[in-house]
């Protein structure tokens, strides 16, 4: 079994929160607004902290959102390859 030590979930009820950290970098999502917005709270109070907004690009990774669906592409990290290597 692989632990990731940066990945944090909590579920309460239905309401699920989940939170990954790298470096200095804090990524995190629910399924209720509301405790999205707890969270930012939270962590503004503790931490010096600035929202990005939404994610579309994480460790060369392209995240596109949609209402009901996620799209994960590296097609950004191929290109730049193909650009190094004069292909």
């Amino acid at each position: 079994m692989v632990v990731d030590k940066t990945l944090f979930n909590r579920k309460h009820e239905s309401d699920v929160i989940v939170v990954q950290v790298y470096v200095d970098d804090i990524i995190f999502g629910s399924n209720n607004n509301s405790i999205c917005e707890d969270f930012v709270v939270a962590m503004q109070g503790e931490f010096e902290m600035s929202m990005m907004g939404e994610l579309t690009y994480f460790l060369d990774l392209q995240v596109k959102q949609l209402k009901q669906r996620k799209f994960l592409s590296q097609s950004k990290y191929c290109f730049d390859l193909l650009k190094i290597f004069e292909i």
